[in-house]
């Protein structure tokens, strides 16, 4: 078996060691800007929470472009939320810019100033959009171009969790399925947790999960709603996978259930808090028939959510206790079921 690099127990709690940990993470990987359908036409924009409203994302027609949110003049925020405009005019005192963010107006300047906001080009890769180069995995070969398929869905909207806990906790319990048997009544019952296909990359892991066998039993009342409304839509044909969960490094998690898929970026706050932004998208057909379906998926998704923090700060409480006494403790990874994590480790480590 490989030899697992793991990080050291102060790496998630000392400032400095994080920070230099999480730079040259970031700089190695790929970096999530959004998604094409988040501006379906041309000139609409979308004004980006995980960049803390830094930027907004713009459709050109031929490209899409992140475009600095905040005037030349006085750094005023200039646009909110989403929408669909050729001109950008800032509230506070007028200045205005055309939709590439060229400089157009200037109030009671008489020596009208020239200016153009920040902006940058975007990759396109399978409707998602990158900052520089875009992911080294090929949908075809790994199975999975039927499945992270945007065509039909739409953006349905984002949901946002701040976390107390170091960024890579959120990762490890992302990538195995040791702690779905323990920590997820509903999930473990609506996947089969070691019916697991992993495939691995230079900076990618892949988790294809069996669908259960067993849905009409007594589970949770989300995953009992979600469930119904999946057997009332599928009837006897069920799909294969209950999920499939592909992981970009170091920080990008694109997830595939039945109809629905979540693209969800984790960033971290400093060495012991996070912010996880979740991106939700849906087919447009089912959702026009069964709007239902999606609710109720959707609160089963939440639903695990909420144990997998619970699972994160168990961790994040053991290691806190290490830190203070200056102890470091790693225990062995289970070679099936964590394989996501020692993979992680060492690239993190620059040994993979």
């Amino acid at each position: 078996m490989k030899i697992i690099t793991h990080p050291s127990i102060k790496s998630y709690f000392d400032a400095d060691e994080s920070h230099k940990e999480v730079q040259q993470a970031f700089s190695r990987g790929v970096a999530y800007a959004g998604h094409s359908l988040m501006v379906p036409e041309k000139f609409s924009y979308q004004v980006l929470p995980h960049f803390n409203d830094r930027y907004a994302l713009f459709n050109q027609g031929e490209s899409y472009e992140l475009i600095s949110n905040v005037c030349l003049h006085r750094q005023a925020k200039l646009l909110e939320g989403s929408g669909r405009t050729r001109n950008i005019v800032c509230k506070l005192h007028c200045w205005g810019y055309d939709n590439t963010g060229l400089l157009k107006g200037t109030p009671h300047f008489t020596d009208a100033p020239n200016g153009q906001l920040k902006k940058e080009s975007l990759t396109t890769w399978n409707g998602l959009l990158f900052r520089g180069r875009a992911p080294q995995l090929d949908l075809t070969s790994l199975g999975l171009d039927e499945y992270l398929d945007f065509t039909g869905y739409f953006y349905a909207g984002s949901e946002t969790a701040e976390y107390k806990f170091n960024w890579k906790t959120f990762v490890e319990i992302y990538l195995e399925n040791y702690h779905v048997y323990s920590m997820h009544p509903g999930l473990r019952q609506f996947v089969k947790a070691d019916d697991l296909e992993w495939s691995f990359g230079e900076d990618f892991s892949i988790q294809k999960v069996g669908l259960g066998r067993e849905l009409t039993k007594r589970t949770t009342d989300n995953y009992r709603e979600f469930q119904d409304a999946l057997l009332s839509h599928y009837g006897n044909t069920l799909p294969k996978y209950g999920a499939i969960w592909c992981f970009l490094y170091p920080n990008i998690m694109i997830e595939w259930y039945p109809d629905i898929i979540v693209v969800s970026t984790i960033y971290p706050k400093g060495a012991d808090a996070c912010t996880n932004h979740v991106e939700f998208y849906y087919s447009k057909s089912l959702h026009e028939a069964m709007p239902h379906y999606f609710t109720a998926e959707k609160r089963a998704y939440m639903e695990t959510a909420l144990e997998d923090e619970e699972a994160c700060l168990l961790l994040e409480k053991g290691r806190r206790a290490l830190f203070s006494t200056g102890e470091e403790e790693h225990g062995p990874i289970e070679p099936f079921l964590e394989a996501g994590v020692a993979h992680f480790y060492n690239w993190l480590a620059g040994t993979e």
